[in-house]
């Protein structure tokens, strides 16, 4: 599997992420914002970007990632969804409640080949 760049402010959001993905991959980097993300991406194939870091992006921002960006996160606005497809977020997922769905929404997304570079 690849690695995965996590971009998230929220304590509680990014240590759920975390466990879910290092369910799913061998490698989770922890970046807390989208600058920081840029310069560890090199080390990643894919970003999955918090509400916090959609909500921030700029569409300078995502492509200085390299990487294709992804977006997941609880009851986001059609404005949010928006604002991170402009800025160049690729796909946008609410998170599931449930952890089953949780870990096989990022199984899927790490096995979808227009998201994770090879």
């Amino acid at each position: 599997m690849a690695g995965v760049i996590l971009v998230e402010e929220s304590p509680y959001e990014s240590a759920l992420a975390y466990l879910a993905l290092t369910r799913t991959t061998h490698s989770v980097i922890h970046a807390k914002d989208l600058r920081a993300a840029a310069r560890l991406a090199r080390r990643a194939k894919l970003a999955i970007l918090g509400p916090r870091a959609m909500s921030r992006a700029s569409s300078r921002q995502v492509r200085a990632l390299g990487i294709p960006a992804v977006g997941i996160g609880v009851r986001l606005s059609d404005a949010d969804r928006r604002r991170a497809f402009n800025a160049g977020v690729r796909a946008v997922y609410d998170r599931p409640h449930d952890w089953k769905a949780y870990l096989a929404l990022l199984a899927g997304l790490l096995d979808r080949q227009e998201f994770v570079q090879m």
